[in-house]
């Protein structure tokens, strides 16, 4: 596990680039609440002996660096029918010193709107965790549109693949965090959403091809509109398996994808983002892997 790039980012003033080579991640600064994020793993997948493996290392990494929780962005499995691959998931994550919060992905649900083992471990959502003073804010972004309301085109995908695509939060989740956002927060606010924002499909030709399949947040700009609104400042997605850097798109909120801690291609990367109590800045640990 190497540490790449670090990010330090405050509202207002936007990001700055440090050099890894100054600053140890098991020095954390006072006052803030440590992240491990980790997204799509796809357990059950091929190579599901390696992606175990890999799931594992990262886990043990981030604990030994003193986080205080772990935050898993969705696609936990490759198949939500992958009991084997579910129960060494969740006794994996039962063995951890910390809490480890998760939300669905498009494989972890076979039915949009449904359950599944994933969810009734995890779920219901919208919900709120608390870790310390700081507000975890986990959505679902399979609730919406219902099956009958998506393309074709996508339920033909559906039945031959198993799962669907598409995404949006809906306007359901939207308004029963809204309601609970009306008094004063204390402490930083982070959101949770598989679905990634606003983001160009990679140049790749199977994505140029299917790009509808593999489309950003439905409703990606009342989403972020109501994270402005209760004050979030850290927003964390899978889906996207390429890296991304961090971004902005407003001077109050980051961005963060998750990519895919366990795909096949080398390096697999994985972060630990340092949440300042008041939620005004964060130190963002970029970590790769190579075998």
């Amino acid at each position: 596990m190497r540490l790449e790039r670090i990010y330090d980012w405050k509202v207002g003033q936007g990001f700055v680039e440090r050099d890894p080579r100054t600053l140890d991640p098991n020095l954390r600064k006072e006052d803030t609440i440590r992240l491990g994020h980790i997204s799509d793993t796809h357990l059950g997948k091929n190579a599901p002996g390696q992606r175990r493996r890999e799931l594992r290392r990262w886990l043990d990494g981030f604990v030994q660096m003193d986080i205080d929780a772990v935050v898993h962005s969705g696609d936990l499995v490759e198949s939500p029918e992958g009991d084997e691959s579910l129960r060494w998931a969740f006794s994996l994550f039962d063995e951890l010193p910390v809490p480890l919060f998760g939300v669905p992905g498009n494989h972890d649900l076979r039915a949009p709107g449904g359950s599944s083992a994933v969810t009734e471990h995890w779920g219901p959502y919208p919900r709120k965790e608390e870790i310390e003073d700081l507000q975890l804010w986990l959505f679902d972004s399979m609730a919406w549109p219902p099956v009958e309301e998506r393309s074709q085109r996508e339920q033909e995908s559906a039945r031959n693949s198993g799962f669907y695509s598409r995404g949006a939060v809906g306007a359901e989740q939207r308004a029963a965090v809204k309601a609970k956002w009306t008094t004063p927060r204390k402490g930083a606010r982070v959101a949770v959403v598989h679905h990634h924002v606003y983001q160009p499909v990679p140049q790749k030709p199977w994505y140029e091809k299917n790009a509808d399949l593999m489309a950003p947040l439905e409703d990606a700009k009342p989403f972020l509109r109501l994270l402005r609104e209760g004050g979030v400042t850290l927003l964390l997605h899978g889906h996207r398996h390429q890296y991304t850097a961090p971004y902005s798109p407003f001077e109050d909120l980051v961005i963060v994808n998750g990519g895919s801690v366990t795909r096949q291609a080398w390096p697999k990367r994985a972060r630990l983002i340092d949440v300042a109590r008041t939620g005004v800045s964060m130190r963002i640990w970029e970590f790769v892997r190579f075998s």
